[in-house]
């Protein structure tokens, strides 16, 4: 299952699968280079978070670039979100300065209870932007981007999609919405690419999470389609915590919920940082670059892959390269730059391992479009140490006993390499555990995973050795022939010093999932929209028949004349395997005015599952990503109330649900397909075996009315067109 190659390195016995197919604010905040730092965070009160959030430029403390042939230490420029209690803000949307107001590059976390309502202004304060450095900014329909526009999505939440109205003029997590800064103009009306509704200075939103959601680790973003990219590259991101760990993970000595206090939020950002240049080359021309200047717009070639000698160590960045050929966005050179990596805007912190029952991490990778090959080497042995995998995407995974890794490996998207874990003494499991000893991420991607110190064998170690020490890194990730190859980085180092004795856990954490939990009766996707009330259908909006599925394409829309505009196509699958006439749509940029999917909620305003097919067209990895809900693995083949199952037996569940997942590239089995058409083929070429893509197929349960997207996660992707639009309505029955 050919799609996300890994660094290679030995199987040592392990399911080796190298390529993977009242508001209270607490915390300190970010510190230069030094021990790890939590994300200050923003809790919610009696039910309620109330926030006014302000997108602006602002220093970043903590990081600190030194130009070529200079002194000067300068802090970079990113844009942030400066965040305080409404209750707290001034008559002119301003937050006040001291505490209770955060303005942080690293991300602040937002931490939210089942049954909440989380309340945002926000406001748009971003710096007008040189049409020359926007991408998409001389696409049709483009004009309007170096304005600036942004926008807000909770990604991961499963929440309504909510439109304002008469009634209610606040948002749910609704796209469609384009919030500009008067003090960068106006926007004019754009034909073909306005994104929704334009709104002047501010929004409201009000996004109410149900009582039945799962407990996990979601974020936000703006999603302004043609400048996700660079708003999310350029530091717009935070991350969003529902109920607790211990709503899912126990001890297996104690049967205690596993503390919150044991828990850690890693934030995986970058950012690159140019050295002067009179005529660096951007998508639209060349422009003269400041020292310090951001590349939002960003590049995956910025740095070479690997070091290129062993004295280059690369602590949290990598240098710029220089007389390199071609690169994917540019065309230019980084002679002097630095890509920085950050966990919490910090630069290769120091995490310090301390609790004897060990810790969870929380992690979220919040780049554009980076991909993350993650391992904790041990710093004695050089062998990368095991943890427990918890939960993917924000939904704790639930494994019933004697689960194959094999299958593990299929239910969590072929991004986990599956290790056996050490040999349980005799403590009893409600669910089995799942080890893991490497992860790709890519972006959006979340998981948590059970950190202790370990030996060589994996078995748990307490107290642990005097001066044990690991580094936390990604080791270099290339998505595909076509696609892009991520350098390899050093994000932190690990110091474990527990001491005994472990009071919770002997063995493993006993999780005992949401993704169980959520599919069972009173569960998000089983039980009845309380929100939906009967209804007539729109024209053409109807359920899929019996045995049908959709099958989605990701391609691009001229492969052989240009390898920029990306897009989706789309068909509908009858029982029999074949395309329901009259249903096939040609791979296609994203129109926000065209909507491609529109399905009715089952009987009773109950959820509607449907089967999806996703085929990838290129021999590079795409990132298929649906907004308000999750997924899981379908295999056909697979025997009725087994995990794999397409009809979803309630009492098993599906093992892993996820919101994004990494799609098996093609093959071209002629060569000019690769080599002519910038790595990638058409539908008919498809149909036709001139290139082979294994479909990859999901299980979706549809329970929030209203509109939204599915797209590519890769930013610049989506920006390019990768995204469609996707309508849920209320049954008339």
């Amino acid at each position: 299952m050919p799609s996300v190659v890994s660094q290679a390195r030995p199987a040592n016995g392990r399911w080796r699968f190298a390529v993977i197919t009242a508001v209270w604010l607490c915390g300190p905040g970010v510190a230069l280079a030094g021990n790890f730092v939590e994300p200050a965070f923003f809790a919610s009160s009696h039910g309620v978070l109330d926030l006014l959030v302000i997108a602006k430029p602002s220093s970043v403390s903590s990081i600190s670039y030194t130009p070529p042939r200079t002194t000067t230490v300068i802090n970079p420029t990113g844009w942030v979100y400066e965040i305080c209690p409404r209750s707290k803000a001034g008559p002119n949307n301003e937050c006040p300065s001291g505490a209770p107001t955060v303005s942080d590059y690293g991300g602040v976390r937002l931490a939210l209870q089942k049954g909440d309502t989380l309340k945002i202004r926000l406001v748009n304060r971003l710096p007008l932007l040189k049409s020359i450095k926007v991408n998409h900014s001389k696409d049709p329909g483009g004009g309007n981007l170096p304005l600036n526009l942004t926008n807000l999505h909770t990604h991961g939440l499963i929440v309504s999609p909510r439109a304002p109205t008469l009634f209610d003029p606040t948002f749910g997590d609704y796209v469609f919405v384009e919030i500009y800064n008067s003090a960068n103009g106006t926007p004019e009306p754009q034909a073909t690419h306005q994104h929704g509704s334009i709104v002047k200075d501010y929004a409201d939103y009000r996004i109410d999470i149900p009582r039945n959601h799962p407990s996990g680790a979601y974020w936000f973003h703006p999603h302004l389609h043609g400048l996700t990219l660079n708003q999310v590259s350029s530091g717009m991101a935070g991350i969003i915590s529902v109920g607790s760990v211990g709503d899912y993970a126990f001890g297996d000595r104690s049967q205690q919920p596993f503390p919150d206090a044991n828990v850690r939020h890693l934030i995986l950002k970058d950012l690159q940082v140019l050295a002067a240049d009179p005529v660096q080359q951007f998508a639209n021309g060349t422009s003269p670059v400041v020292n310090g200047e951001v590349l939002n717009q960003q590049d995956p070639t910025f740095c070479n892959q690997y070091p290129l000698t062993p004295s280059e160590l690369r602590q949290g960045s990598c240098p710029g390269r220089s007389a390199e050929e071609g690169t994917f966005f540019s065309g230019g050179f980084y002679s002097g730059g630095v890509w920085y990596f950050t966990i919490n805007g910090q630069q290769y912190p120091t995490i310090q391992v301390t609790e004897s029952d060990g810790e969870i991490w929380r992690l979220t990778n919040t780049s554009g479009s980076a991909t993350y090959d993650l391992q904790l080497i041990d710093n004695a042995t050089l062998m990368p140490m095991m943890m427990q995998l918890v939960s993917v995407d924000g939904v704790s995974i639930d494994i019933p006993p004697s689960t194959s890794p094999d299958t593990v490996v299929r239910l969590g998207g072929a991004r986990f390499d599956v290790v056996a874990c050490p040999p349980n003494p005799a403590v009893g499991l409600s669910t089995t555990p799942v080890c893991v000893d490497q992860f790709a991420m890519m972006p959006s991607s979340r998981a948590e995973v059970w950190v202790t110190y370990r030996d060589a064998a994996g078995t748990i170690v307490t107290p642990s050795p005097p001066g044990a020490s690991a580094t936390f890194k990604t080791t270099g990730i290339t998505t595909g022939p076509a696609g892009d190859s991520w350098p390899e980085i050093d994000l932190a180092t690990v110091e474990f010093a527990q001491t005994g004795p472990r009071v919770q856990t002997a063995y493993a954490l006993d999780v005992r999932g949401d993704a169980l939990a959520s599919n069972q009766a009173n569960g998000i996707f089983s039980a009845a929209v309380s929100t939906a009330n009967a209804r007539v259908l729109p024209a053409g909006c109807k359920a899929l028949a019996p045995g049908h599925h959709r099958r989605i394409f990701f391609g691009l829309v001229d492969p052989i004349n240009n390898p920029a505009v990306f897009g989706q196509g789309y068909e509908e699958v009858d029982s029999s395997g074949a395309v329901v006439p009259g249903t096939e749509l040609p791979v296609t940029a994203f129109d926000p005015s065209v909507t491609t999917v529109c399905l009715p909620l089952g009987r009773g305003q109950s959820p509607v599952r449907e089967v999806w097919e996703m085929v990838n067209l290129a021999t590079e990895n795409h990132n298929f990503h649906m907004h308000q809900t999750k997924f899981s693995y379908v295999q056909p083949t697979a025997p009725p109330g087994s995990l794999l199952a397409a009809p979803l037996d309630p009492a098993v569940g599906p093992g892993i649900m996820e919101d994004n997942v990494p799609l098996p590239i093609a093959v071209a089995n002629i060569p000019d397909v690769a080599n002519i058409q910038n790595g990638y083929c058409t539908i008919a070429q498809w149909r036709g075996g001139q290139c082979t893509s294994v479909p990859l197929i999901v299980n979706i349960p549809f329970s929030q009315v209203g509109e939204f997207v599915y797209h590519c996660h890769i930013l610049a992707h989506e920006d390019g067109g990768m995204m469609a639009k996707i309508q849920v309505v209320a049954s008339p029955l």
